[in-house]
């Protein structure tokens, strides 16, 4: 009985070992350790420093050695923005001034041709109240504007075409917060030119020029159908519109000599094609 009970208490030892703790596995209940040993080990690293410090003097070494660390990273990194937008805000002036030059090339050959334009028809339009008044017959009439108008006989504005994408992309990446502000002035001042410009020759035109009106003109110049009134009438029109273009094309030149004179002397010194 002995040898059986002794037996028994063996087996009862060997199946129920005594639970021991293994201190190198994560135990369920550590938050750390649960994270894996490298984890753990990455949180609870320190880095100690390299020398001790035993006075006030090698204490404030080491914090100077960091303050100035700190600054000089800031220093550079505020080298790097300030030659970022150094370049940004030349090169965005650059194109402005490029797009400004040709606008104001455009201007001037429009203005030109326009005011040429506005002298003949101002002529024509003289005869015309004066053939109206004589009642002239519209064979005649028309012999005179072929004669006068040398076979070229249209109605229209020529308008220059006025750009701004340079302008544009300059405020979209904001580079045109980088420029000079007495720069950035001056050119902010020409573009609200231009809009303005736009503005009242679209405004002018709605209310002097009927588009259909003078292709029937036209149209009945080349047939011999022509009606001296009604000639009359759309050329008047034609020259109020004309003249008020001229006269809004010079207020622009002006206001590129005022704001941008460099630009507009050498937009002068460059031959017209």
């Amino acid at each position: 009985m002995e040898a059986d009970g002794t037996h028994a208490d063996t087996r009862r030892h060997t199946l129920h070992p005594r639970p021991t703790r293994d201190r190198r596995r994560p135990e369920s209940g550590d938050p750390l350790r649960s994270c894996g040993p490298a984890f753990a080990g990455a949180i609870m690293h320190l880095e100690p420093p390299h020398a001790e410090l035993t006075s006030f003097r090698d204490f404030a070494k080491h914090y100077l050695m960091i303050v100035l660390s700190i600054l000089t990273a800031l220093g550079l990194e505020a080298w790097i923005e300030h030659t970022h937008r150094t370049h940004a805000a030349a090169m965005a002036s650059a194109q402005i001034e490029a797009e400004l030059q040709t606008n104001l090339a455009d201007i001037q050959r429009m203005r030109n041709a326009d005011a040429k334009r506005l002298a003949l028809l101002t002529q024509l339009d003289n005869y015309l109240v004066q053939a109206v008044k004589d009642g002239t017959g519209a064979d005649t009439i028309t012999q005179h504007i072929d004669t006068q108008m040398e076979g070229d006989f249209s109605l229209g504005l020529q308008l220059p075409k006025l750009r701004h994408e340079a302008w544009d992309v300059a405020v979209a990446n904001q580079a045109a917060g980088w420029i000079d502000a007495g720069k950035l002035r001056h050119y902010a001042t020409i573009y609200a030119y231009q809009s303005d410009f736009e503005r009242r020759v679209s405004f002018n035109t709605s209310v002097n020029l009927q588009g259909a009106r003078m292709n029937d003109i036209d149209a009945d110049l080349k047939a011999g159908t022509l009606q001296p009134l009604e000639v009359m009438h759309t050329v008047n029109s034609m020259v109020s519109s004309l003249g008020d273009t001229v006269i809004a094309l010079d207020s622009m030149e002006r206001a590129f000599g005022h704001e941008l004179p460099g630009l507009v002397t050498a937009t002068s010194a460059v031959p017209a094609h």
